[in-house]
């Protein structure tokens, strides 16, 4: 996956496999910043570390929430009726969603209580259990989905998609963009 040295723009709903590849690329960071949470907890950076443990959170109890959705309910569908050849990859990747979650609750529930957290070290090890699974996830969806789907999915089946995601979302019908009304 690209490594940007500047944020990018995301891309919008009329590009869903590039939302969803910016999405993996947010989960990519945050997963890197959850990892430094530890010695943040050594250092006895209270203040910060509660301001950046809440942005996390947030993140993987919604925006990642709302992605795996989006994939579930409609990606793997629409890729699964283009081709069998998806079956395999996605039977995979659905059975990993449940497991990153509950993962995530557990980790979540760590999370919301730092001042409770005694050993940093038993943190450490839990955050890299889950941002290895997490990593490895995302690697191959990119690889097994994300970018076959480049070429199996026409305009159509974007604008379905895309549409789909944003109704995920509340957006309202008229503040999407042209090309998905």
């Amino acid at each position: 996956m690209p490594d940007f040295p500047f944020p990018q723009p995301a891309p919008g709903f009329d590009d869903p496999l590039g939302l969803l590849r910016a999405c993996h690329m947010r989960m990519l960071m945050h997963c890197s910043t959850l990892e430094k949470l530890p010695a943040q907890i050594d250092a006895g950076r209270q203040a910060e570390l509660q301001e950046t443990a809440e942005k996390i959170r947030h993140y993987f109890n919604t925006a990642a929430h709302l992605h795996h959705q989006d994939e579930e309910r409609d990606l793997f569908p629409l890729l699964e009726e283009q081709s069998p050849d998806f079956n395999a990859a996605v039977r995979e990747l659905s059975a990993q969603h449940p497991e990153l979650e509950s993962a995530w609750r557990e980790l979540d529930a760590l999370l919301a209580d730092l001042d409770g957290i005694t050993d940093s070290a038993a943190l450490d090890a839990r955050i890299r259990a889950f941002t290895n699974a997490y990593r490895q996830h995302i690697q191959h969806e990119e690889q097994k989905v994300l970018m076959p789907a480049e070429q199996a999915l026409n305009a159509a089946d974007r604008k379905r998609l895309g549409r789909a995601m944003a109704r995920r979302r509340d957006v309202a019908e008229d503040a999407l963009p042209d090309s998905l009304k």
